[in-house]
């Protein structure tokens, strides 16, 4: 979208003379302020060759006409030159722009010459400057004389705020003023973005018509283009009459401008303007090389932290128990107030964050709202936390979806920042505009460029860890295959070489009963046949053994979330027996240090007994709860189902025993017997009481690690 002037494109200001025509040379526009410097039609002149003109009522000189000749030969695209116009030294400005070519002339000041001191810009030279943009502002104002100079910032949400001010004494002060998106929207900004500098002596003085022979001439690249009709209503408001207003453009961007007011005429020579964008630029080259320097320094903070990360990620196989055990770093760097970990419905927080019913619901409006692995808002709370009660204590939300697992994220909240912000609105004269300010809320400090850049990074970590970790898993389960072939192999050779032992004692078993009758050396000869037999069972089976604890299943453990695994197992387990009436009460649901497929299956055995053997009571009720005492993190799982007799508990975890009051219920009584060679294996204890008809309480006891914050299990 192209900008165009407050009053339509067909406008100049007072200060200069426009002529644009064709690449033939014919005038397509002309400023109606060159009736009174030449003879003749104006209306007449369109569509007339623009040279004619020159050389007959302009005079300009042959120099002059050879710097035009190249504009319309297009061995140039830009030339400036000094011409005199009917006895007054001017400055004529020849450019093109897409297919046309523009003519501007604008008078030159005399004193523009003013010599000034080599001080104003000495700053430009120091090495370090503690407000470089407050220095620049006195700068400018010490050239030019203007009431006010100052530094407006934009910031990627729109809102403006300025940075920097110098003001002649008695004058009202604007720094630190905010000002709303409303104040910069996009044409203005492409306005001021598509020239070096936009000045205007006199904002109340009548504007140029433009007479031409087209509706589509665009003179917003002009010097003496208008500025945009919103911006002079505010001046207006604020009785400045003088502007200068000069971008800032930083990597291609605009930033932000300097912007000088003055309250009565203030004509600025064209010469001086450009040393005042010059001026601004060298200060701008400098607070860039800054903004590098700063950001080469930030770039090495972030690799030296991606370097520890990277170590105890090698480290480790959870990158749960790194995150949490790093938790305080992942918060500071973005300049977090609070982060968060979700993990499968466990959640670790650290800082000012919101409860863990919020958290929830916060991810599953991320979920249903953002396609991409990384999502920000500053404005979370107001655009769409509306709905979460109670009212969530931060403002601004930042998320990593980890692994693109829609059940595994990182979240930094940022606190509300409570702004006063000017926003501008119709005057009861509407022919001008007023600045009110105002409070406002439920905002944060925006995420930036380099808070991206930490997430992005830290996602890329956590990626390349979780594909060398599912490479290691691969080359895991082709050992297992090869592992389960060779106890294929293994079993076939079984089941053959067992065969002879078992038919000698077959054989000799089968002699020995019938043979009563003959002499005790015959016997006993069988006899040695049957116990040789037997010792080559045994051989066999010793190796069987041997070879099996040679090649046992090795697993690595680590911190394994369970509220979203018991929630899970609980909620499989009320379909398998047909009992959706059971009122599973959930208390704290603690981390276990363990290997997660293992844990899976003591749950899913022990919560699956509660729940079949309670599911002929008339209300049915689960209690899962956990707690964290002497070294251990200790589950309860209790019911009120039919329990268990004293004379079956003692043999309880016996394999394919069963208690005497549970043929009803189908079964093998392997669950249990499994059950306690895992925890054991785990490093852990279980204990089970239980009353007939008064229900079960499994007691299961895990020891956890000193390899990982105590904040993990007692968050």
């Amino acid at each position: 979208m192209k900008p165009h002037s407050s009053t339509g494109n067909r406008f100049t200001q007072f200060f200069g003379y426009l002529i644009v025509c064709n690449s033939q040379g014919n005038i397509l526009g002309i400023s109606e302020n060159f009736s009174s410097i030449t003879t003749g039609s104006l209306q007449g002149l369109l569509s007339t060759s623009v040279f004619e003109f020159f050389k007959k009522q302009l005079k300009l000189s042959a120099k002059a006409l050879l710097a035009i000749e190249a504009i319309f030969l297009e061995r140039s695209d830009k030339k400036i030159l000094q011409q005199e116009l009917f006895g007054i030294k001017h400055y004529l400005h020849i450019f093109r722009h897409e297919h046309r070519i523009y003519f501007e002339w604008e008078a030159k000041e005399k004193s523009y010459t003013k010599n000034f001191q080599m001080d104003t810009i000495s700053f430009l030279l120091q090495e370090k400057t503690k407000s470089i943009w407050s220095e620049i502002c006195t700068s400018i104002r010490n050239i030019i004389k203007f009431d006010r100079i100052l530094l407006f910032k934009m910031e990627d949400s729109g809102i403006g705020k300025m940075l920097a001010e110098c003001t002649a004494p008695n004058q009202e002060s604007f720094l630190g003023k905010q000002f709303s998106e409303d104040f910069m929207p996009l044409e203005a900004i492409n306005f001021y973005h598509t020239s070096p500098f936009r000045y205007s002596p006199n904002i109340h003085k009548q504007n140029v018509k433009l007479l031409a022979t087209e509706e589509d001439i665009d003179i917003f690249p002009c010097q003496s283009s208008t500025l945009p009709e919103l911006h002079i209503k505010y001046l207006k408001s604020i009785r400045v009459v003088s502007v200068i207003i000069i971008p800032i453009v930083i990597d291609g961007k605009f930033w932000g401008m300097l912007i000088g007011h003055c309250y009565k005429e203030k004509i600025i020579d064209f010469q001086k303007r450009q040393l005042c964008a010059f001026i601004l630029q060298h200060a701008v080259n400098k607070y860039e090389g800054r903004l590098k320097q700063n950001l080469l320094e930030y770039h090495d903070k972030i690799k030296d932290i991606e370097l520890d990360l990277k170590g105890k990620l090698l480290s480790t196989q959870s990158i749960n128990c790194v995150l949490v055990q790093n938790m305080e770093t992942l918060c500071k760097v973005p300049e977090a107030d609070g982060l968060a970990i979700f993990h499968g419905g466990d959640i670790f927080t650290h800082g000012h964050c919101p409860n863990h019913e919020q958290i929830e619901e916060i991810v599953q409006i991320v979920n249903s709202t953002n396609k991409k692995p990384v999502f920000k808002d500053s404005n979370f709370t107001y655009t769409r936390g509306k709905s979460i009660n109670p009212p969530l204590p931060f403002a601004g939300l930042l998320a990593l979806e980890i692994a693109n697992r829609n059940d595994y994220y990182v979240l930094w909240f940022r606190e509300e920042s409570i702004s006063q912000i000017y926003q501008i609105k119709p005057n009861k004269d509407r022919n001008l505009l007023t600045a009110s300010e105002e409070t406002f809320r439920n905002s944060a400090k925006p995420w930036n460029d380099n808070d991206l850049y930490f997430v992005n990074r830290l996602s890329k970590l956590l990626h390349e860890t979780i594909v060398s970790n599912s490479k290691e898993q691969e080359k895991f389960n082709e050992e297992l295959i090869k592992l389960n072939n060779e106890l294929e192999i293994l079993t076939f050779t079984l089941s053959h070489d067992l065969k002879n032992p078992l038919a000698i004692i077959k054989l000799g078993t089968q002699i020995i009963h019938k043979s009563f009758g003959e002499e005790a050396v015959e016997k006993q000869k069988w006899t040695r046949n049957i116990l040789d037999g037997i010792q080559s069972m045994e051989t066999i089976i010793d190796g069987l053994i041997h070879l099996i604890h040679s090649k046992s299943y090795k697993f690595s453990k680590g911190p394994v979330p369970m509220v979203h695994m018991i929630r899970q197992i609980t909620d499989e387990a009320k379909l398998l027996y047909n009992c959706k009436r059971t009122n599973i009460q959930f208390g704290k649901l603690l981390p276990i240090w363990g290997e997660k497929s293992l844990v899976y299956q003591v749950f899913l055995n022990v919560i699956g007994n509660a729940i079949k053997y309670s599911s002929i009571h008339e209300s049915p009720v689960i209690k899962i709860t956990s707690n964290q005492e002497n070294g251990y993190i200790n589950y309860e799982i209790e019911d009120n189902g039919v329990g268990i007799p004293g004379e079956s508990l003692k043999n309880i975890f016996n394999v394919f025993t069963r208690a005497t009051n549970t043929s009803k219920f189908p079964g093998s009584g392997v669950g249990l017997s499994l059950v306690k060679r895992i925890v054991e294996k785990l490093g852990g204890q279980i204990f089970v009481n239980s009353r007939v008809d008064n229900g079960t309480k499994v007691t299961l006891c895990f020891p956890y690690s000193g390899d990982i914050p105590t904040s993990i299990y007692t968050d």
